[in-house]
């Protein structure tokens, strides 16, 4: 199954809820799931990786989340982040390789800038450093590129082990100044 058929049927499922409760995509997803019958909600769960998102955000969030655009509202400035980390990446499939500078992140992706051009819908598996150069990286097994714009391409991460992702999660929470440095 595509990402795109995974999308939609999982947007069924939450209109589908919405419907059925006469709820609004600016209702929160605890509301969501309170009216969901558990079937229902275990599949929308069930698409979301652990922590992508909180029961305080709002339905509209969770569409995004799961695939960005499709909803036409564009969150991304309220969920990306600044940053400069140095990255590397590989597309395996075209021998590929490059670095450059992720520019902003979030949970679910970033916007790098590099000398090397990469199409929309290339693969890569993308290592960046939060902190020193000497730091362990953090490692996306898989992205692709969703957008290309000069020397500027916007990333979406697919695959990233469970430790990897609880360490993005730290380093945004960091950002968010919800951690100490």
């Amino acid at each position: 199954m595509s990402d795109l058929e995974d999308y939609q049927t999982t947007r069924r499922y939450i209109l589908q809820v919405m419907n059925e409760a006469g709820l609004q995509v600016g209702n929160t997803l605890h509301e969501l799931q309170a009216r969901a019958d558990p079937d229902t909600w275990a599949r929308i769960e069930a698409y979301l990786k652990p922590g992508m998102l909180t029961g305080d955000q709002r339905i509209i969030e969770l569409l995004v989340a799961i695939h960005p655009g499709a909803t036409g509202v564009d969150l991304r400035g309220y969920t990306r982040l600044r940053v400069q980390f140095h990255g590397v990446f590989s597309a395996g499939v075209s021998m590929v390789a490059g670095e450059g500078y992720l520019q902003d992140i979030s949970h679910y992706g970033c916007r790098m800038e590099s000398d090397t051009s990469l199409q929309p819908g290339t693969e890569l598996e993308l290592c960046f450093f939060y902190g020193s150069q000497e730091a362990v990286p953090i490692r996306v097994e898989l992205a692709t590129v969703r957008w290309a714009k000069g020397q500027e391409f916007g990333v979406k991460f697919l695959r990233l082990q469970s430790h990897e992702e609880a360490r993005l999660r730290h380093v945004i929470a960091e950002l968010l100044g919800e951690l100490p440095r």
